[in-house]
């Protein structure tokens, strides 16, 4: 009875944190540039779909290698946004942009 209610309760923390691990892994998503600037992006996807973002205060945002801010990224310039789940909301922690040849 006692490993049987061991079991039960490892199998249910087990669970917990891997939910807790998933809400906070985020998403990256490859696409060009809408808009940028002012604490927000907007990525459109290879889908075609516009996905908009909060940007985080310390997010990492580089132009080819060198590190910009937000306000740099222009529409059309390829990007990959990583985002991370803060506060029940997604929000962009890292941009790595390219600039179009």
């Amino acid at each position: 009875m006692v490993a049987r209610m061991f079991a039960v309760t490892l199998a249910v923390v087990t669970v917990a944190w891997l939910a807790a691990t998933f809400a906070v892994a985020g998403q990256a998503i490859d696409g060009t540039v809408e808009k940028a600037g002012a604490g927000k992006i907007e990525i459109r996807d290879t889908a075609g779909t516009v996905h908009k973002f909060a940007v985080d205060a310390a997010a990492k945002i580089s132009l080819d290698g060198k590190t910009v801010k937000l306000d740099d990224l222009k529409g059309g310039t390829s990007a990959t946004v990583l985002t991370e789940s803060k506060n029940n909301e997604n929000v962009a922690v890292m941009i790595t942009a390219r600039s179009k040849l």
